[in-house]
């Protein structure tokens, strides 16, 4: 999750660090973000996550399946049980801290980068 804070840190001023089309996907729904930016964030997470594939496929090109990927070891019905829940946890503290202008800065990136650990 450091990374998640440092990104947060880094590039929050920018983009409000929408690293994830499921904090664009909540921002859009609660009309905290325009559409015509949602369809631009979720085009660069697009590109963004298959520039990454693409760079763990060619370090690693005899195991790219499982390379950056969380595998569960329980039962798939409640692996999407457990994501369901932990993702609706951490866009209800991206939302909280994201939105409230009380809760900006660093403070507001140790909050979110901290949620799934």
């Amino acid at each position: 999750m450091l990374v998640i804070l440092a990104g947060i840190a880094a590039f929050g001023h920018i983009s409000g660090a929408h690293f994830n089309p499921a904090v664009t996907g909540s921002f859009l729904l609660t009309r905290h973000l325009p559409g015509r930016d949602a369809l631009t964030y979720v085009g660069a997470q697009i590109i963004g996550a298959t520039c990454a594939a693409l760079l763990l496929w060619a370090i690693w090109p005899t195991k790219p399946a499982n390379l950056g990927a969380t595998v569960p070891n329980i039962a798939i019905g409640r692996a999407v049980i457990v994501e369901g829940v932990m993702t609706a946890m951490l866009m209800a503290v991206i939302l909280s801290v994201a939105t409230d202008t009380r809760a900006a800065g660093t403070p507001a990136a140790i909050a979110i980068g901290d949620d799934r650990s």
